[in-house]
């Protein structure tokens, strides 16, 4: 309702005014005040707004104008009458109102315009202002009207810089025009200029040229027309309580998460009426879970008058974790266990998620065991666990992978919603292999130890007499033995420092004999072992052996040998002794060796190795 005039017919009233309550539907301010949401990621909700204005518009500046011509005396007299009764009433609706007091007559008075009493909050001060009032003066029948309000709007009086600035003038008498050399139009520009509300109280002819309806139409004011004399102090009040007000919200911060809209943009309502907007309150599809905050400040006229709006949103977002297990290598499925997390703090209503595995280089049910299903997050939970079993096996293998995934929320996005499951290869990146063989004519072996070498295993041999061919060579052997030993004996367990294969091999006694030679030895053995040992970023294999020959004739010669590697040539061949090769991960250990050019005899023979396995050919059992 920019544009008004009330007819007033009002009932007749007590020469003083009782100071009466301003009614309202609430108390002024913006309902609600606070809004508190709880949103995903990219969502958006409304919010209903009502902003109920005040009764009087908020911090007033009110200038009463009285036309104080002859003809005004008994209006005049129900405004004095009623002054105390004015200001109690708009200060009982706005405690911070102020007020000021003029009057106007005409060019050929003495004096035309005059301020009894400028801005104040002295309300004896405002009595004093009206009680200055006489009816005097004046002539014909326009009077100074526009003049007056002019003046008002271009500083006879100090209007406070955030008042809502309202002229309440009444009179009998249009204005000349123009006025003091003001027209209508400049005193319309001048008050708009001024932000001043006029309302305007009718009491004869004021509004005979229409310029009472065109300066309040033009300010937002209010004009009442047919007032009696003995109520324009009613009327007044009357019309204060009808100025339209533009209720405008305008964001005052915001966290950048966050958007908030109002529609419409801005609304007008009589003062005390309420206005409402729809508040659309939006996530930004890229905000993290977390809290985030907006201010919307509803003003009035353009102005701040603390009707603010606080808004608390917490974006929710729900992800799973990635987790590593070691796979184990036997008894009971090793759990996995992931978290799932409602991220950006608790949810005041429940929220769910589905979750599902699915293969990756692990597959199911080889690896793992598939598993799906359903989380409700009850309000104040932010974590729920899913577990996955895995299947232990012994099979040195590379790393493998599987994924939790998170689908279909309810009541939070999905911020990271894929969990990697690493199942851990705890298996040896190798094997150790050992074997130890105490005579090996041509192929024909006595005592030996873990025949099959690969894996190392702990096994020993013991052969009391052996004798052995190779054509015309005899090989003559007493108390043979050889074993062999792995350590740990369980190689799923962890590699560590001192972990070893190990093989020997012993002859107490042994006679070689052909044609023109007779070889005689005494006790000899041989040792071989691969054992860990800790080196820069870990332990690596490392592989030692030896032998000895305690003593040798040939032919009834004695030789001395001890442990030292030896080779003696001989018209049959070469005798080699105490001989080591290291070759490709393998320790080989020859307490003694016959070569001829039809046979090849080893006596006392030790062997440790290490080997990759198929994930990693190049690897070792000090590792994994």
């Amino acid at each position: 309702m920019s544009r008004r005039s009330i007819f007033v017919a009002l009932t007749a009233v007590s020469a003083l005014l009782a100071p009466t309550a301003v009614a309202a539907a609430a108390p002024p301010g913006v309902d609600p005040a606070t809004v508190d949401l709880t949103l995903a990621a990219g969502q958006s909700t409304t919010v209903t707004k009502h902003v109920t204005t005040s009764a009087v518009p908020p911090n007033p500046d009110l200038v009463l104008l009285a036309d104080t011509t002859g003809s005004m005396g008994s209006a005049i007299s129900n405004v004095r009458a009623n002054a105390n009764a004015i200001t109690g009433d708009v200060l009982a609706a706005q405690p911070t109102a102020r007020f000021g007091v003029a009057e106007y007559k005409d060019f050929t008075d003495t004096v035309p315009f005059k301020v009894n009493q400028g801005i104040t909050g002295d309300t004896a001060a405002v009595q004093a202002g009206t009680d200055q009032w006489v009816a005097s003066g004046g002539g014909d029948f326009p009077e100074a009207d526009l003049n007056a309000l002019y003046e008002l709007a271009t500083g006879a009086v100090t209007f406070r810089p955030d008042g809502t600035r309202i002229v309440a003038w009444f009179g009998d008498a249009p204005s000349h025009d123009p006025s003091g050399g003001h027209s209508l139009a400049d005193t319309i520009a001048a008050l708009k200029a001024a932000n001043i509300r006029v309302v305007a109280v009718n009491v004869g002819a004021l509004d005979a040229e229409g310029q009472a309806t065109a300066i309040t139409e033009a300010t937002g004011g209010v004009l009442l027309n047919n007032v009696p004399s003995g109520q324009v102090s009613q009327a007044i009040l009357d019309g204060i309580k009808s100025i339209e007000v533009t209720v405008t919200p305008k964001v005052t911060s915001c966290d950048p998460q966050l958007t908030v809209t109002n529609a419409p943009a801005s609304v007008k309502v009589t003062s005390g009426d309420v206005a409402t907007f729809t508040e659309t309150v939006a996530a930004a599809a890229s905000a993290a879970p977390g809290t985030y905050h907006c201010t919307v400040d509803y003003q009035v006229d353009g102005v701040s008058r603390g009707y603010v709006e606080t808004t608390t949103v917490r974006v929710l977002g729900l992800s799973v974790n990635d987790v590593s297990v070691a796979e184990g290598s036997g008894g009971a499925p090793v759990p996995a266990t992931f978290t799932v997390s409602l991220l950006g703090g608790a949810s005041a209503d429940p929220v769910s998620v589905h979750y599902a595995t699915a293969n990756g280089t692990a597959t199911a049910p080889a690896d793992y065991a598939a598993t799906s299903g359903d989380l409700t997050f009850a309000p104040g939970e932010t974590a729920k666990p899913v577990t996955v079993l895995v299947n232990p096996d012994t099979v040195d293998e590379p790393d493998e992978t599987f994924t939790v995934n998170l689908s279909a929320p309810a009541g939070a996005g999905l911020v990271d919603p894929t969990g990697v499951g690493t199942i851990l290869d705890d298996d040896r990146d190798g094997v150790f292999s050992c074997t130890g063989t105490a005579a090996n004519v041509v192929g024909i072996t006595a005592a030996v130890a873990n025949q099959q070498n690969l894996p190392c295993a702990d096994d020993s041999e013991t052969v009391l007499d052996a004798t052995l061919n190779a054509g015309l060579i005899k090989v003559q052997t007493h108390a043979l033995t050889s074993s062999t030993d792995v350590t740990p004996d369980n190689q799923s367990a962890a590699p560590a420092a001192g972990d070893h294969a190990q093989a020997s091999a012993k002859i107490d006694k042994t006679v070689i004999s052909t044609v023109g030679l007779t070889i005689e030895l005494g006790v000899i053995q041989s040792q071989a072992a691969a054992t860990c040992q800790p080196v820069t970023g870990g332990l690596a294999p490392a592989l030692t052996g030896s032998s000895n020959v305690a003593s040798l004739k040939i032919n009834g010669v004695p030789v001395t040998v001890g442990s030292a590697p030896l080779t003696i040539p001989l018209v049959i061949g070469s005798l080699k002794l105490n001989g080591q090769t290291v070759s490709g991960g393998v320790v080989k250990q020859q307490a003694v060796a016959l070569d001829t050019a039809l046979a090849k005899i080893v006596l006392a023979e030790s062997q440790a190795d290490v080997h990759g396995t198929a994930a990693h050919p190049a690897g070792n059992p000090c590792r994994r």
